[in-house]
């Protein structure tokens, strides 16, 4: 069976053995969008090894092979080895029907027509995401989009709606009702959004101190950021393969949104202000137009390019992935290059924290949300969820779709969070992904007030000390360690 691999040395992920540079000098250097060049290697002369992408000259590739020449390669001496390639998604917190269309119609005993309006005007607001569980237990349901009309026909099992989500696009907040009847149409008004609301994020950092002439640079690890006039986007570079290294744009809204909360430099009314405003952002988008995910090729690349433009922290909001040696040493080597990365912990309702969040050396951020901070009736409402509770404040939970563990370092506000949005829209979102950039955020505020730390060499103990600069500045709200690690970065030291 031929597949692809990702082809690296025999530790880490950059050239230490005079083996691999031997391999190197004979493995062409095949961009992205090149054809791949066809090689035979020394150590496996009878097959043939598909170069398809090259991270650097003396790098990693992603190579096209057998399984029978990647066992041959990863013999013992051959100075180096073929780790399969595997993929990473976005980290979702909406819950799903099960089966999908196909198994709403079949079990349909009522039609329903739902329409979304604008709660101020009375205007249809098109491509809303409705979802409806007559069973939200075994997650028997229909889901659809809103057409230009603001109406989205649903198939349901039973007239009793017990939950129904409205996941609204830029400019509008969700919607959550619980107990309707769908023996008749149903009307959802969505409250349009306010850039003064003060949402989670600007409830607890809405006077952080950053310093920009610091020279502190973030990473996004994501599916691109922007356009966005409010964004300080300084590069990007597109790694996944088989597509332009130019094209960092957003081709989804997730990344842009994690970019605005990470850094973004607007005043209410017309702009949002992020943890760490006017902040050095460096793009590299891991996701491709297929929307198949993040594959671990792409993520490698693009931690040893954040690293060849000194990033000094990068923001992984991404996940789910099995475990994998690639992205495992990738993230080690981020930390060795004087990097801090901040990963998302994932959205499986408090399940285990996922892959890359549970390696070691990655910084593990949980959701935490705020009652109040979002607008009554808003699909954030169906996030909260006690216990355990909050000793610091009574409004404060850890959201229900959180993942949790051992490994959580901090948590972060990541339910109803207003940011960014491409061609300078601006919306709520909700995950980890949301709370991961807003530590990022804190943890470059930190660093750029600390210059002795900042100019440490670009080794492991430089990433150590901006983790411990972090880890000092977070305080724990009471809700346990497996939810909250160290807690909450202190809006009084950021």
């Amino acid at each position: 069976m031929t597949r692809r691999y990702v082809l690296l040395p025999t530790r880490g992920v950059r050239a230490t053995e005079q083996r691999w540079y031997l391999t190197t000098q004979s493995l062409p250097r095949v961009t992205s969008l090149q054809r791949p060049v066809s090689v035979r290697l020394n150590v496996a002369p009878d097959e043939e090894v598909r170069v398809i992408d090259t991270t650097r000259e003396d790098g990693p590739r992603l190579v096209e092979l057998s399984d029978s020449a990647a066992d041959a390669l990863n013999a013992r001496g051959t100075g180096m080895r073929a780790v399969p390639e595997v993929v990473y998604g976005l980290p979702d917190p909406r819950p799903q029907p099960l089966g999908g269309a196909t198994a709403a119609l079949a079990s349909a005993t009522t039609t329903v027509q739902i329409t979304c309006l604008d709660a101020h005007n009375n205007q249809a607001v098109p491509t809303v995401r409705v979802v409806a569980f007559t069973d939200f237990t075994n997650r028997i349901g229909d889901e659809g989009d809103t057409d230009a009309s603001g109406t989205v026909t649903l198939h349901l099992a039973s007239s009793a709606v017990e939950r129904l989500y409205a996941y609204a696009p830029a400019g509008h907040w969700g919607a959550f009702r619980t107990a309707l009847s769908a023996s008749a149409p149903i009307t959802v008004r969505l409250e349009p959004v306010d850039l003064s609301f003060v949402d989670a994020v600007r409830s607890y950092y809405g006077s952080s101190h950053f310093d920009p002439s610091a020279g502190v640079t973030v990473g996004v690890l994501d599916t691109g950021v922007g356009p966005h006039s409010d964004l300080n986007i300084v590069a990007g570079v597109n790694t996944v393969t088989g597509e332009k290294a130019t094209d960092y744009e957003d081709i989804e809204g997730h990344g842009t949104h994690v970019a605005g909360l990470i850094g973004s430099n607007g005043t209410p009314p017309t702009g949002l202000r992020g943890v760490a405003p006017d902040i050095s952002i460096r793009v590299y988008r891991v996701f491709g137009q297929d929307g198949q995910g993040a594959t671990n090729y792409a993520v490698l690349k693009a931690l040893i390019r954040a690293a060849d433009d000194r990033c000094d922290i990068v923001n992984l909001s991404l996940g789910g992935g099995p475990y994998d040696q690639v992205v495992e040493e990738a993230v080690r080597d981020a930390r060795e290059q004087g990097m801090l990365a901040v990963i998302a912990t994932g959205n499986d309702g408090r399940g285990i924290v996922n892959y890359p969040a549970a390696y070691q050396y990655a910084v593990p951020v949980s959701a935490m949300g705020c009652e109040g901070t979002y607008p009554a009736g808003s699909a954030d409402e169906a996030s909260v969820l006690r216990p355990p509770s909050s000793t610091a404040d009574v409004k404060e939970f850890i959201a229900d779709f959180s993942n949790i563990g051992q490994q959580v370092f901090a948590t972060g506000p990541g339910v109803g969070v207003l940011s960014t949005l491409p061609n300078n829209n601006f919306g709520p979102m909700s995950g980890t992904s949301m709370a991961a950039p807003v530590v990022s955020g804190a943890a470059a505020c930190l660093l750029s007030r600390d210059p002795a730390v900042f100019a440490m060499a670009r080794d492991h103990a430089r990433g150590d000390a901006i983790e411990a600069l972090l880890a000092k500045a977070c305080t724990p709200r009471g809700f346990g360690s497996i939810y909250e690690g160290r807690g909450l970065p202190d809006p009084a030291m950021i």
